[in-house]
């Protein structure tokens, strides 16, 4: 069994996952640090199943990209859990576990996070034959050159909080070429991140959690004032 946690965005959620199938899942109370609801969370989702920690085979992390105040929150929580129980962790892109939400063969699949700084974090993934594929790696770029590095004359599914801001643009350079997926359906979930954990488990690509790391994919505010003086 996995236990999942996705903190990476402001719709925190934590799950169990065994056999690909998602036992339990819970959204973190809103308008609260993740930090303060997480390990009530998970008690709670122990208590639903009637399960302890012993009964973890490894524990699966959002790392990224995403808010670095969550993803930090994330994988220490995640590190911290492995190493009282003796797990190890499988640390999940939060974009790919947002467009595995999504199956279908040959579907462009296109997550679009707020990334802010007037940014996305986005990546192109598709479905063949089962598995979705990787077409590009996790980005930050403006949301403007987005259209620009998606398939011609193909259609793409979009998905995710940055379309919040940026759906009509999106919608005026693609056209009927784009599909939008709105609400809960389109935002990442530690279900998602518990299905791409289990499968890293069990192809033997979890790690021990002194190697796990997030992906921040750009720097921090403070990296950027180090940076430029």
């Amino acid at each position: 069994m996995i236990l999942a946690i996705e903190t990476a965005t402001p719709h925190c959620s934590v799950a169990l996952v065994e056999g690909g199938v998602i036992l339990a899942e819970a959204a973190l109370s809103s308008g609260k640090q993740a930090s303060e609801t997480l390990l009530s969370a998970v008690s709670a989702l122990f208590e639903s199943r009637e399960i302890t920690p012993a009964a973890l085979s490894c524990v699966a992390v959002s790392a990224g990209p995403g808010s670095f105040t969550g993803l930090r929150v994330g994988m220490a929580s995640a590190k911290g859990f492995c190493f009282g129980w003796n797990l190890p962790v499988a640390p999940v892109s939060t974009l790919e576990a947002l467009a595995c939400r999504f199956p279908g063969e040959a579907r462009f699949l296109c997550p679009v996070l707020d990334a802010r700084k007037k940014e996305v974090y986005t990546a192109l993934f598709r479905w063949e034959a089962g598995v979705l594929k990787r077409l590009s790696p996790d980005l930050a770029i403006p949301p403007e050159t987005l259209p620009d590095r998606l398939p011609e004359e193909e259609r793409i599914v979009l998905f995710g909080d940055g379309l919040r801001s940026y759906a009509a643009m999106l919608e005026d350079r693609l056209g009927d070429r784009a599909l939008f997926v709105t609400g809960a359906e389109g935002l990442p979930s530690a279900g998602a991140v518990g299905i791409l954990g289990e499968r890293a488990f069990i192809a033997g690509a979890a790690v021990n959690p002194q190697a796990a790391v997030p992906a921040y994919i750009r720097p921090s505010e403070a990296e950027f004032k180090r940076l430029s003086t």
